[in-house]
């Protein structure tokens, strides 16, 4: 039985045994091998994740792992899965798999057949995946504590990589110089010119010691991140089952074979005397942007995956995990200190504006759970107006509070230089056959926080209005339209959305209340400093499962508390029918459910439905009628 280091270090050898013992299309067999070996905590920390180490301090064909966001899908691409290699010296024919590999590769005394009957020709799926858009530090460092780090890894930022052969790689002791494949040949390189079948044998062998023709510079390779200012790690992940269950914006945590080969990467150069590969088929732009260089975007044959439900390290990512049951009964016996404890705090960052905090508490663990035709059910998009002027940087402040209890945000200037200038909802670029991203292109539980307080005066332009009113969608419909050029297609999302103003917004919002400010410090940093000594470890470890825990609790209403629900509703329209509309009703039944969900409880109590009832009342006395948003 292999060691740890045989099944971690070199997965391809383990791979091939298992496919010579149960064939090239089972690869329930695969699964089920690695699947068994990291079904414990202490396995997975082993491997080590492209999130955390240092591109260039890793093995080539390790086993590693990666937590992404699905930003694009590319079309199937086809690869050689099986193919025959002669042994030049006994004169006998073998077969090798070509799967979780970018590169057919034979030993020194050995030659492939590209003109075998015995090839199989198959297809897997490409997935453009980036680090999860707006992921807090205290998630980033969660993550890379629970794993063992490799000798000489480094935790810097890895979007900085240096480049090195394979040659290199296996003086460190990757392999045997008896095991050098000689005869490479690119598994991808199958087309309608050639039937399917890998590229001819004819053509040159690369030197695997020496960089790329026309390697790009790191600055000239667009990695297409939805983030301004984001440089983490972009990745190729190669998918080999369930190609259908993934989507775009998913969240997911992917385990497989990295792969960096130097000669994987196509450029603008190409080399001389030789004529360009098949260019009716693929422009420059998308040969460059489906295979940047594997130094900055390396490729990972994933074996296995899953679809992560929250992003909080600090808990399971399965909530029928028991660990998962245990911290939730944990946090339901100390739920009135914990919730005291935050809405002490939230209170302090709006200024002792008790309603304020009750309704931001509601607005941050509140997640669209269901669609009625179009209508998203559970989210509370919330407007707080009377917030300082931007000089004194409250957005800022807030959003710095949030981003250490919660998973994923971001704070989002609305200028009309960037409503003009930036582009929020993503869009396909034809010419290189990619997704470009946008903004908008938001994981779901996401926190976007909108500072309205440094909007001025000045004029949109046709992609300002474009912006606007993809912003307005997003709050109103939770949806984003991806814009395909000859159509628009709308993508569901579950992004909460914070607007902080001077006066009330224009955007669209669920909920609009007003500060009523208790404290009026003259020095905002000093006065959101006070909060330091307060936010210990502890305490901030219970608020950040507590958010995490709540957006994962099934709700439900039992048939005596709805019929008195109901009967409140025609009473309250009997004596005016113009003080309780549908659209109020509605907006008091999503407050009820999250104020039962901020107690940690599954049902409301007839307490909740009144405590909902008085704080609507008092908001809309403090807020006044609502007005028409113009978006």
């Amino acid at each position: 039985m292999p060691g740890v280091e045989d099944w971690t270090d070199n997965p391809l050898d383990v791979i091939q045994n298992l496919i010579d013992q149960h064939g090239i299309s089972d690869n329930t067999a695969i699964r089920d091998y690695f699947g068994k070996r990291l079904q414990h905590k202490k396995a997975l920390s082993m491997i080590p994740s492209l999130n955390d180490v240092a591109l260039h301090n890793l093995r080539p064909n390790c086993l590693v792992k990666y937590r992404c966001m699905i930003q694009d899908m590319f079309d199937p691409e086809f690869y050689l899965g099986s193919y025959e290699v002669t042994d030049m010296k006994s004169k006998q024919t073998l077969m090798l798999s070509g799967k979780y590999k970018d590169v057919a590769d034979a030993r020194a005394h050995q030659e492939i057949n590209i003109e075998s009957d015995r090839n199989v020709t198959m297809d897997r799926q490409t997935l453009y995946c980036v680090p999860v858009p707006g992921e807090s530090d205290w998630v980033k460092a969660g993550y890379a504590s629970q794993s063992v780090q490799t000798p000489g890894a480094s935790t810097s930022n890895p979007h900085v990589r240096s480049k090195r052969g394979r040659d290199d790689d296996r003086d460190q002791g990757v392999s045997d110089i008896s095991d050098q494949p000689m005869n490479d040949i690119d598994t991808n390189q199958v087309g309608a010119a050639n039937g399917g079948v890998a590229a001819s044998d004819t053509e040159p062998k690369r030197n695997r010691t020496a960089p790329s023709a026309g390697a790009a510079p790191s600055s000239s390779v667009d990695l297409n991140h939805p983030l301004p200012g984001e440089t983490g790690l972009a990745c190729l992940v190669k998918t080999y089952d369930d190609i259908d269950s993934f989507k775009v914006n998913d969240v997911v945590e992917f385990i497989g074979i990295l792969s960096v080969d130097p000669s994987m990467a196509q450029f603008n150069a190409k080399p001389e005397g030789m004529e360009e590969v098949h260019p009716e088929f693929e422009t420059e732009a998308e040969r460059n942007a489906h295979a940047p260089p594997p130094s900055l975007v390396p490729r990972l044959h994933a074996i296995l995956s899953r679809k992560l439900s929250h992003n909080n390290p600090h808990l399971p990512p399965v909530i029928t995990d028991p660990d998962f049951v245990q911290a939730l009964t944990t946090a339901q016996s100390e739920i009135a200190r914990i919730r005291s404890e935050l809405l002490s705090i939230l209170e302090h960052a709006v200024f002792g504006d008790s309603l304020s905090a009750e309704y931001l508490l509601c607005h941050l663990i509140s997640s669209v759970y269901n669609r009625a035709d179009m209508m998203p059910l559970g989210k509370m998009s919330l407007n707080i107006s009377g917030c300082p002027a931007p000089s004194q940087d409250y957005s800022k402040l807030v959003h710095c509070l949030v981003s250490g209890l919660v998973t994923q945000s971001y704070l989002f200037p609305l200028t009309i230089e960037n409503m003009n200038q930036m582009k929020l909802s993503p869009a396909k670029d034809y010419s290189a056959n990619r997704l470009r991203s946008g903004l908008l292109q938001l994981s779901d539980a996401t926190q976007l926080i909108v500072d309205e307080t440094m909007l001025q005066p000045g004029q949109l332009n046709p992609d300002g209005l474009k912006n606007i009113t993809a912003l307005g969608n997003l709050i109103k419909w939770a949806k984003v339209e991806y814009d395909f050029n000859y159509h628009t297609q709308e993508f569901p999302t579950n992004v909460n959305v914070l607007v902080l103003s001077e006066g009330e917004s224009l955007l669209p919002k669920d909920c609009h209340t007003k500060l009523e400010k208790r404290h009026n410090p003259d020095d905002l940093r000093s006065y959101f400093s006070q909060l330091d000594a307060r936010l210990t470890d502890e305490l901030l470890g219970k608020l950040r499962v507590y958010f995490t825990l709540t957006k994962q609790l099934e709700y439900s209403i039992s048939d005596d508390l709805q019929k008195l629900i109901q009967d409140d509703f025609v009473t309250s329209r009997k004596d005016n029918p113009k003080c309780m509309t549908v659209d109020d009703f509605h907006s008091l039944l999503s407050l009820v459910r999250l104020l039962t969900l901020s107690n940690c409880q599954t049902s409301p109590t007839l307490d909740l439905w009144t405590r909902a009832k008085q704080l609507e009342t008092e908001r809309r006395q403090r807020v006044g009628p609502p007005r028409t948003t113009p978006v």
